[in-house]
């Protein structure tokens, strides 16, 4: 059987069942423009956000928040007490002007999401790029009275959109990479505080409520148990390449908040209206990507990418009718008991 037969058998019914299962398919992802999406415009200290808050490498820099004054510029304590020195974390291409709110380089083990990774959340985001995820943020300086974002962002108005809770990790802190000192937790808990840099005496306030730290409710519930990967407004699952000779199959996914891990969940696609899940592949990461040396049988199967947090799987997504689809309750392989009910998401 040639390569292009052997694709067309198992990748194209694939494509045909993925309206009704919301499986994985092939797909060009294209940038689109957003407003205000550089800190400056060309480095100056007139325009976009420099405007309040200025020079990023200008000594004396004073809160907006909490009116203390930092011991360090903006740009170092970025840099230098966040980011190891890792300047491929924020900039773009091989400049360092402009730098971009929604996109960077990626830093090491990091995506490649410039501000928002940390001053956002993906859950907010609508699907396209990291467009939404600064929505909290957006509202922070609305409740301030700084309007402005809500010319182009309807989000910026917490009428108009209500973003997910202050405990819903940003992407950098959910996956902080390798050589930086990025909180992972964006409760800022005491004695640690580790969003307090500098002479800070709050953290940030991603979910825009104008409550920080422990003191938002949203950091007082039970502890929360993983969400559905791929879903509302993160990254689609999908196939971005196959290697039928080698039997590799490379995806990728947005994965779930609170997630520490993801497994494969495949069956026959003979079966996909009945859910018959009859093979896992376990303990693929949570980096959003994987190359999946897929199993000889079934020779036509679907399959899904369902979080997990080491002791709960999360959501398996829902059906075409809105109803959650079952989760593989016996799986043989890796099972985990699934609980929805304190879901992230």
């Amino acid at each position: 059987m040639s390569a292009s037969t052997s694709i067309a058998r198992r990748v194209r019914p694939m494509l045909l069942v993925a309206p009704v299962a919301a499986l994985a398919a092939l797909a060009l992802v294209l940038g689109t423009a957003l407003a205000y999406d550089t800190y400056t415009n060309n480095g100056d200290v007139i325009t976009n956000c420099a405007k309040c808050h200025g020079d990023f490498r200008a000594a004396g820099y004073i809160s907006k928040v909490d009116g203390q004054p930092w011991t360090d510029d903006l740009h170092d304590t970025h840099r230098n007490t966040m980011l190891g020195g890792d300047c491929d974390t924020c900039h773009f291409s091989n400049r360092r002007v402009p730098t971009y709110i929604g996109k960077s380089n990626g830093g090491d083990g990091l995506g490649a999401f410039g501000c928002v990774g940390c001053h956002g959340r993906s859950q907010d985001g609508t699907g396209t790029d990291t467009n939404g995820w600064g929505a909290g943020l957006r509202q922070v300086h609305f409740r301030a009275g700084e309007t402005v974002c809500v010319n182009c962002h309807a989000d910026s108005d917490p009428a108009n959109k209500t973003p997910v809770g202050e405990n819903v990790l940003p992407e950098y802190y959910a996956n902080p990479g390798t050589g930086h000192n990025i909180p992972t937790d964006p409760c800022n808990p005491a004695p640690t505080y580790p969003e307090n840099y500098q002479a800070s005496t709050l953290g940030l306030d991603n979910d825009g409520d104008g409550t920080f730290d422990e003191a938002d409710p949203d950091c007082n519930l039970t502890a929360a148990t993983p969400g559905e990967t791929s879903g509302s407004g993160l990254d689609a699952l999908l196939i971005t390449s196959i290697d039928t000779a080698l039997g590799v199959m490379s995806i990728s996914y947005g994965p779930a908040c609170v997630a520490t891990d993801n497994r494969i969940v495949y069956g026959a696609l003979a079966d996909v209206g009945v859910y018959g899940y009859s093979g896992q592949e376990c303990a693929i990461g949570n980096t959003g990507t994987y190359d999946w040396s897929y199993p000889a049988d079934p020779p036509s199967m679907f399959f899904l990418v369902v979080a997990d947090d080491g002791q709960h799987e999360g959501s398996y997504g829902t059906d075409s009718a809105g109803a959650e689809r079952p989760a593989w309750g016996a799986a043989p392989t890796c099972p985990l008991p699934q609980d929805l009910t304190q879901r992230c998401d």
